[in-house]
């Protein structure tokens, strides 16, 4: 831990030229040291940020890779707009084939009953 350290010494020092007695002084110079000693030990070091941001910055890697493999297989606008043109002209084609069927089904169905009218002698 490189926090700066209190010093008791120069603490006590001070207090007794205020006027303070010398065990007084070194008691309460002792009392504090003790009690930042703790608040000393969780202060974070250079060596602490500087692990901290490693470990940011590869978490950030890897929610970037993360990201980008779920986003690259979605469709662009410009390919859905391809697909929705080229599904609408092959419906259109559909469409057109289901007309010629119903013409030819329907030109069948007057030949089969003209045949039947003829057979029946009623043309």
């Amino acid at each position: 831990m490189l926090a700066t350290a209190f010093d008791t010494l120069t603490a006590a020092r001070d207090l007794e030229a205020a006027g303070i007695e010398r065990r007084q002084a070194e008691a309460i110079a002792g009392t504090v040291r003790t009690a930042t000693a703790a608040e000393r030990e969780a202060l974070a070091t250079k060596a602490d940020l500087a692990e901290l941001r490693a470990d940011l910055a590869e978490l950030r890697a890897d929610m970037q890779a993360n990201l980008h493999a779920a986003v690259e297989p979605l469709a662009t606008k410009n390919e859905l707009a391809e697909f929705r043109a080229a599904t609408k002209a092959e419906i259109a084609g559909v469409r057109s084939e289901l007309g010629t069927i119903r013409w030819t089904v329907g030109l069948i169905a007057a030949f089969l009953f003209a045949i039947g009218l003829r057979v029946f002698g009623l043309i």
